[in-house]
């Protein structure tokens, strides 16, 4: 189960770091418009970052 666990919170990351540099990618080149969706990717994956840190460092000092 934990080998499981690590194997989706593997590829979450890496999805969401795709995201990321599809986002900043767009925003930098200045292609787009309107940059609402790509800033609300970048918080939303900031968000879920701070969520497994958080659980990272609460799952390393909880043993």
């Amino acid at each position: 189960m934990k080998q499981l666990q690590k194997v989706i919170i593997t590829i979450i990351v890496l999805v969401l770091l795709a995201l990321d540099y599809a986002a900043l990618d767009d925003i930098t080149t200045g292609n787009e418009i309107n940059f609402y969706l790509e800033y609300s990717i970048l918080l939303v994956s900031l968000a879920i970052y701070l969520i497994l840190i958080y659980k990272f460092i609460k799952h390393r000092l909880g043993k």
